[in-house]
């Protein structure tokens, strides 16, 4: 009896081990990923001020946003500091904007530094300009077809490539940007424009994703293809690779036990 009660002590003590093991390492591993933020910042028609600066305000205003906003500014600057395409300040302040419109930012929540970010907005409008290009021609996509607020175009995207935490974890930087897409817009169709490059690499990663090519136009300078995607049909194409399952599974995992 003793000795079946020693045994299964030990046993008992094993398993806590092997536990409290795959416990630090999944912590190790994946800690990053609460310390990887996203939010969804819903900003005003950029306003001048008194003093002849851009004032981007969100619509909900809070320090946390304020300074998020601020540091995307940062961001877009560098992650086009030495493009080929043609920018003007309207390219960095946003005021090109007629309309309200909506700031993806995924960060880094001890430092509030930006790891990927673009803008996306419903003006038709401006979109129709946008896909028009700089050429006099026919537009790419009839945006009549589609109702108020089904469809907006995601530009602007900027990446901080120099950044240590984007370079290890890009991939799932880049799954957190589209899943916070589809949450907020999942009945949507999207417009992206990917510019023309000798490997077609942005035009690749665009097609995995399951949108498809309408057209081409001129933007900024350079020829860009203009690409249409849907989100409810890109996230079904991609909610089973085994990335999504990690994501969730490790991350409903640390959040159940709370690490810090």
């Amino acid at each position: 009896m003793l000795i079946f009660f020693k045994t299964a002590v030990l046993l008992i003590a094993l398993i806590a081990f092997l536990v409290a093991l795959a416990y630090v390492v999944i912590y190790v591993k994946y800690k990053f990923i609460l310390n990887i933020k996203t939010k969804t910042i819903h900003l005003q028609k950029p306003i001048l001020t008194a003093d002849d600066t851009i004032q981007r305000k969100p619509i909900t205003d809070n320090p946390l946003l304020q300074n998020l906003i601020l540091h995307e500014s940062f961001l877009r600057k560098a992650a086009y500091k030495n493009t080929l395409i043609k920018t003007t300040e309207a390219f960095f302040n946003d005021t090109d904007m007629q309309s309200d419109y909506f700031l993806i930012v995924v960060y880094h929540k001890k430092t509030n530094t930006p790891l990927l970010t673009a803008r996306y907005y419903f003006d038709k409008a401006l979109i129709a300009k946008y896909i028009k290009g700089e050429e006099d021609k026919p537009p790419v996509l009839n945006l009549d077809k589609f109702a108020h607020n089904q469809i907006f175009l995601v530009d602007r995207m900027s990446a901080n490539n120099h950044n240590k935490i984007y370079r290890q974890h890009r991939n799932y930087i880049h799954l957190l940007f589209y899943l916070q897409l589809f949450i907020y817009n999942k009945n949507c169709k999207f417009i992206a424009m990917a510019r023309k490059q000798k490997l077609e690499k942005l035009l690749t990663k665009y097609i995995r994703l399951g949108l498809t090519i309408v057209g081409t136009t001129k933007h900024q300078g350079k020829e860009h293809w203009v690409l249409l995607g849907d989100l409810q049909k890109n996230y079904a194409n991609t909610k089973h690779t085994t990335l999504i399952n990690i994501f969730l599974l490790t991350k409903n995992f640390l959040l159940k036990f709370k690490i810090r």
